[in-house]
């Protein structure tokens, strides 16, 4: 006979063998030996009496109380009725008096993958649970697999109570063989064992609570290191974005990404229940939890505190700020966001610690930024910059990610030249700091492809696009986020090549690939789409790219808000869709609206908005109103050279319908001058075969045609 006590562990097989499997092994630890019965509901025969003699011969029994019913006896039991083996082990154990403990696993808990049982069956074991829980009896609720372990461990003083009668038997055998020295030995191995058991289940213990830590630690990171994930790679799906924050957050815990994934969530639903946690922590778990508006209203209040107390915790009501903050703007609700930075901004001190003042100086430039306030967060990522490169040094992560989202700010606020240059310093040193094949390099060199298409340097951007495209497949792979992004990037360069069949089906692909990806209404699915509408546009494909214009702008509308960039870029070129279809009253009325929002928007000077300005003089000038066109005409050509050059081809565009609009007007001499300029520059800038430059020749051949 063994001097250790025996205990029944009773559970459904099928769901929570693992379960039963850590149950035993946390019962060995603390000097138990366990039993189990296997049943599958396929054995012939009744087990019952087997059951009965095998739960005799233990002290007690553990039931982990999940969501199946197991399999049953072939006929109802005469004390207990219609139960199942599993139910039927807990109620003979309990009929004979037995110590008997039923944990609960609830619905969170991790259990085996299993077949769903019949909904009969699914309605006896719910009436089961609720009769043992109405009985009064022992029992604990768990949702994890720490959980589990932790309650078992708290059952030693029980089970310490069982050793008694174990004990009793062992003086027995003692005084019958106290001449043998042999036993004495074994006493004092036995008594070493114990001490080395009791001393390893301390030390899980202790291990159960630095996990424990941890995971508190977890929670209240979360929010910080998800933001710091989204903005070192935009544009991710949520999906993708939540893996790479616990795959961040598992680096700096020192614990499994998987495993973290798993366990953090429903830490942090208890910790919102628990009454002894601080406001902040509870804010913290709900942002885990995704309720952001719960996160927000316990972030302020956290706040609150915070300031209130003697004396102010202003740190701590910064952060707590800052954690409303972000709440506010996983909601999209930016003006709401801006006021929580605010706040934490007035609570900041730049002499006193610049780390801090920046890090909130970067969270009004990131909102700035979302609201499409390129402007704003260009002049606040500067100041932030400063800061970092001198307290942090030009290689570390945040200094390297606030000039990142400095040359994006640039990029899109048309300030070509000075991205240009900002985007060169950030590659020259990721490249030092990182190596060429990162994934952040490559992103710096896709951003640098992305630069020289705006600049109209289509040859050279192709080029790039094809070297980073090439890199990604092989370090990302090829349908990574990001390899999809630079896809995206290469068609687009193809078509404004004048590579229209090879372009369209890399479109086509892409957004096939994109909608898998990331969804159908996701702004990178919407941006691959508009790009193919505006190529079908160059390729007279006009009542095809209306409709796919006019469904991406209502995505767009949806998901971006009507006077957001992308919305109004959209818009810009669903006018020029219905220009080329002879439309020009629609077309005028569209591109009217749009300028006025671009220039509210972007402000007057902005690309994009004298490329819509282009686009209205076009509809008037169609329409007959060639004065009225020409001004328009000349007021953009000299905006355009100013900021794009005399050779870029959005300027050679407007050269061009400038000439078109003069030859209207008999003015041939100035026409042909401006036709020759366009003509020669395309040459230079888009090649020889490109479809604009064979455009800009035939309107010259003309007019020198009317010359003779």
């Amino acid at each position: 006979m063994s001097p250790r006590p025996a205990i029944f562990i009773s559970a459904v097989s099928c769901e929570l063998r693992s379960a039963r499997q850590q149950v035993a092994n946390t019962l060995t630890f603390l000097g138990y030996d366990s039993d189990w019965q296997e049943i599958f509901g396929t054995e012939a025969g009744d087990l019952r009496a087997m059951l009965r003699r095998r739960i005799d011969s233990c002290k007690g029994l553990v039931q982990l109380v999940g969501k199946c019913y197991g399999a049953e006896p072939p006929a109802a039991d005469d004390q207990f009725g219609r139960v199942s083996y599993t139910q039927y082990e807990a109620l003979y154990a309990s009929s004979k008096g037995k110590r008997v403990w039923y944990l609960f696993l609830d619905e969170c808990f991790p259990t085996d993958s299993h077949e769903p049982e019949e909904a009969e069956k699914q309605e006896l074991q719910r009436a089961y649970r609720d009769r043992l829980k109405a009985d009064a009896h022992l029992y604990h609720s768990l949702g994890t697999r720490e959980g589990l372990e932790n309650s078992v461990l708290r059952l030693r003083d029980d089970l310490t109570r069982l050793r008694r009668g174990v004990k009793r038997w062992a003086a027995s055998v003692a005084i019958l063989l106290l001449v043998s020295v042999g036993l004495s030995l074994w006493l004092l191995q036995s008594q070493h064992q114990a001490n080395q058991q009791q001393q390893q289940a301390n030390q899980r213990l202790d291990a159960l609570q630095q996990r424990l830590d941890k995971l508190q630690e977890g929670v209240n990171s979360f929010a910080e290191v998800q933001n710091k994930v989204s903005r070192e790679q935009p544009d991710q799906k949520s999906q993708q974005l939540e893996d790479r924050t616990y795959e961040e957050l598992g680096k700096q815990l020192g614990l499994d990404p998987v495993a973290l994934k798993q366990q953090l969530p429903r830490f942090a639903e208890e910790l919102r229940k628990s009454p002894t946690a601080t406001t902040y922590e509870r804010a913290n778990a709900a942002y885990v939890a995704k309720d952001y508006n719960e996160a927000e209203r316990l972030a302020l209040a956290a706040a609150d505190e915070a300031q209130k107390a003697s004396p102010p915790k202003n740190s701590e009501a910064v952060r707590a700020f800052e954690l409303a903050g972000w709440s506010a703007e996983k909601r999209l609700d930016y003006a709401d966001a801006l006021v929580c930075f605010q706040n934490a901004e007035k609570l900041t001190d730049r002499a006193r610690d610049p780390l801090e003042w920046a890090r909130v100086q970067f969270g009004i430039g990131m909102i700035h930024y979302d609201r499409g306030q390129y402007s704003d967060a260009e002049a606040l990522f500067r100041e932030v910059l400063q800061e970092r490169e001198r307290l942090l040094g030009p290689e570390h992560a945040d200094t390297l990610n606030t000039r990142s989202n400095l040359e994006t700010a640039l990029y899109y606020e048309g300030k070509y030249a000075e991205d240009e240059r900002e985007i060169r310093a950030l590659l020259a040193l990721k490249e030092k700091a990182l190596g060429f094949e990162h994934p952040d390099t490559l992103k710096a060199r896709n951003n640098l492809g992305a630069l020289l298409f705006a600049e109209g340097k289509y040859a050279d951007a192709e080029t790039e696009f094809r070297a980073v495209l090439q890199l990604k497949d092989k370090v990302l792979g090829p349908e990574h986020r990001d390899t999809l992004g630079t896809r995206n990037n290469l068609a687009s360069t193809l078509a404004a090549q004048g590579k229209y069949a090879e372009s369209e089906a890399q479109f086509r692909a892409l957004i096939k690939l994109e909608e898998k990806a990331f969804g159908p209404e996701h702004p990178k699915t919407l941006d691959a789409r508009g790009n193919l509408a505006g190529l079908l546009d160059k390729e007279g494909k006009y009542a095809e790219a209306e409709t796919e214009e006019r469904e991406v702008l209502k995505l767009y509308e949806k998901v971006l808000g009507p006077e957001h960039p992308d919305t109004l870029d959209t818009r810009a070129n669903l006018a020029g869709v219905l220009l080329h279809q002879g439309r020009y009253i629609e077309a005028e009325t569209e591109a009217r609206q749009v300028v006025r929002l671009e220039e509210k928007v972007r402000g007057g000077e902005h690309p994009s908005t004298l490329g819509v300005r282009d686009c209205l003089a076009e509809a008037i000038a169609a329409q007959g109103k060639y004065s009225e066109a020409e001004t328009d005409y000349r007021s953009v050509l000299t905006l355009r050279e100013k900021a794009l050059g005399l050779e870029h081809p959005d300027t050679l565009e407007t050269c061009f319908n400038l000439a078109t609009c003069l030859r209207a007007e008999g003015k041939a001499s100035e026409a042909r001058a401006l036709a020759q300029r366009a003509v020669d520059g395309a040459r230079k800038t888009l090649g020889p075969e490109h479809p604009d430059t064979k455009k800009y020749e035939q309107l010259r051949e003309e007019l020198f045609a009317g010359q003779g």
